[in-house]
C-alpha cells in the first residue's frame, strides 16, 4: 500500500529536475476608499507590495521546502522582471540550481494582482506575457540544460502553465532521455499534453484541466495524480480538496478510469 509519509521521507534524499514556465508574481495591497470620478472604478490607495517567484519557480521552491534539492530550468526575458526572478532564485542556492535561458523576443511572464486588504477583495490582475511556443533556438538550450542535468537527478517534474516553454519537442526530448536513464517523470497542470499521458509516471492537473483531459485515458505510466475536487479510483486515496493517487494497475489498458467523486456521480476519466 502506498504510504505518503514514507514517500516524503524519500523525497528528502533526492535531487529533482524541474523544467517549466517561470513567472514573477506581484501582489499590490491597499485600501479602497472611493470610486474614481473618471469611471465606475475603485481607486486603490497602495500600502505595500510583494514580489515572489511564481509558476514553475514556485514548484521548485516547494520541492526544496520538502527537503530535496532542485535543478531548475526556465526561460526569462531580457528585462527587469527576469533579473528579479534570477536574483530571487540565486538566494535559494545551493538548494536550487537555476539554469535560466534568456529569450530576447518575449518578456518575462509577470502577473500583478491588486488586492483591497480591508475588503479582502482581489480587484484586478494584470499580465505581461507572450504565450506562444518558444523558438527552436530556445528549445535547443532548454533541452541541452535538461540533458546535462538528467544523469544527476532522481526524478523529473515538467511544470506547464501553457506559456510556451514546454513545447511538444521539449517534452518529448526530456521524456525520451529520462526513460533511457530510468527516471520517473511527473507532468503538472496543462491539459493540452494529455495525449502524452502514457509516457508519464504521474499526471497532475486542476479540476478544470482534468475535465478537459479526462477523455483521453492512459497507459504505460506508473500512476496518475489528479489535483482539485475529489476523484477516487480503485485503491486510490484523496482529501476533499487535495490530491488523489490512482495506482497504475487501476488504469492500465482500460482507456479510462471509473472514478467516484464527492458529488456522488461516476464517469470515465
Amino acid at each position: 500500500m502506498f504510504n505518503v509519509a514514507d514517500a516524503l521521507r524519500l523525497v528528502m534524499s533526492q535531487r529533482i529536475l524541474c523544467v517549466g514556465d517561470l513567472m514573477l508574481d506581484e501582489f499590490v495591497y491597499g485600501d479602497v476608499l472611493r470610486v474614481s470620478p473618471e469611471a465606475p472604478t475603485p481607486i486603490l490607495a497602495i500600502k505595500r507590495e510583494e514580489k515572489v517567484i511564481g509558476g514553475a519557480g514556485n514548484v521548485a521552491r516547494n520541492i526544496v521546502s520538502l527537503g530535496a534539492r532542485c535543478v531548475f530550468i526556465g526561460v526569462v526575458g531580457q528585462d527587469d522582471a527576469g533579473g528579479m526572478v534570477g536574483r530571487a532564485l540565486d538566494e535559494f542556492k545551493p538548494a536550487i540550481e537555476p539554469h535560466l535561458v534568456v529569450d530576447r523576443s518575449r518578456p518575462t511572464t509577470r502577473k500583478a494582482r491588486f488586492v483591497s486588504e480591508h475588503y479582502s477583495a482581489h480587484l484586478l490582475r494584470a499580465d505581461w506575457e507572450v504565450a506562444t511556443p518558444v523558438s527552436r533556438e530556445i528549445e535547443d538550450q532548454v533541452i541541452a540544460h535538461a540533458t546535462e542535468a538528467l544523469p544527476r537527478v532522481g526524478a523529473v517534474v515538467l511544470s506547464d502553465y501553457a506559456k510556451g516553454v514546454l513545447t511538444p519537442r521539449v517534452i518529448r526530448a526530456v521524456i525520451d532521455e529520462a526513460r533511457k536513464l530510468g527516471k520517473p517523470v511527473s507532468y503538472l497542470n496543462d491539459a493540452n499534453a494529455a495525449a502524452l499521458w502514457g509516457h508519464y509516471a504521474i499526471f497532475g492537473s486542476n479540476s478544470r484541466e482534468t475535465s478537459i483531459s479526462s477523455v483521453i485515458g492512459t497507459g504505460n505510466g506508473g500512476g496518475v495524480i489528479l489535483e482539485g475536487n475529489v476523484v477516487k479510483g480503485k485503491n486510490g486515496f484523496g482529501g476533499e480538496l487535495g490530491h488523489v493517487l490512482i495506482p497504475y494497475q487501476s488504469i492500465a489498458g482500460t482507456g479510462g478510469i471509473k472514478p467516484e467523486c464527492n458529488c456522488g456521480r461516476t464517469g470515465d476519466l
